[in-house]
């Protein structure tokens, strides 16, 4: 008799042994399905030159080509880069991805060989506007973070027009995302009864030619006066004398050098 009972208690805690283990292996695999992993998909190869990609993205019901230019020694590295998001204005709206590089950062980034930013630059469709696109814009810049070593808290905005627009309707919704504005020449922006607080804390440098016959100055200024009102404080340069393309301020180093004076503190 007292045998059966010693093998009934020896079945009993054998069974309970391995339901608990069985337990704890499922626990253990569940917490390694839902721990995060690397989603780094970049197959750069190192390059003595830049590197230039182009492609297109797809969000929800909307599509939109991009091109992506990264320096010479982002392919022989492993840190983070900073990254500028640039958009272009109406006349390079099309199919063609290649007039993103007429222009802006993206010549800039494949004339210096030294040009310290990776350079994203989507391309609008002809006939439509940045203004409606901020969705898959934000959404494209997700993706980016998704595929390739950009520090996210170093990404700066510009646009030039009808970019300039776009630029500062992208930070009005989704200021979280940038460490600083530049909007040139901003083709013409309502000017919102309220600032999003958020960015109002954005570095901004707003630059606007003096005798521009497609957007007037005045916009601009009211735009800037609106955002200091409120508590922003942008800075705003005027070229003296010139007009609506003055795409050339992206030649100039200093607007490079602020971009990376500034780091987004999340």
């Amino acid at each position: 008799m007292k045998k059966i009972i010693c093998m009934i208690l020896v079945l009993i805690v054998m069974s309970s042994y391995y339901f608990i283990q069985k337990d704890l292996n499922h626990n253990e695999q569940k917490r390694a399905q839902s721990e995060p992993t690397s989603t780094l998909t970049e197959t750069l190869a190192p390059s003595d030159t830049f590197v230039e990609i182009g492609d297109s993205f797809v969000y929800k019901d909307q599509s939109i080509q991009y091109m992506l230019i990264f320096p010479a020694k982002y392919t022989k590295t492993e840190n983070q880069w900073p990254l500028i998001f640039f958009l272009h204005g109406s006349s390079l709206r099309g199919e063609n991805l290649d007039l993103v590089k007429e222009y802006g950062p993206t010549w800039i980034a494949e004339q210096r060989p030294d040009f310290p930013f990776v350079v994203l630059a989507p391309q609008c469709p002809e006939g439509d506007d940045w203004v409606n696109k901020s969705d898959i814009l934000i959404a494209l810049l997700d993706d980016v973070f998704k595929k390739y070593r950009i520090d996210q808290n170093r990404v700066y905005l510009t646009g030039v027009s009808l970019g300039g627009r776009g630029a500062w309707s992208l930070a009005s919704h989704y200021p979280e995302y940038f460490a600083a504005l530049a909007p040139l020449a901003a083709a013409s922006q309502s000017i919102p009864t309220s600032w999003n607080k958020q960015l109002l804390t954005i570095p901004v440098w707003a630059f606007h030619g003096e005798k521009d016959p497609i957007v007037p100055l005045k916009n601009d200024e009211a735009l800037i006066d609106s955002l200091r009102n409120q508590g922003g404080t942008p800075r705003f340069t005027i070229l003296p004398g010139q007009g609506h393309n003055i795409a050339g301020v992206y030649k100039n180093k200093e607007l490079y050098d602020w971009f990376l004076s500034n780091t987004r503190h999340p």
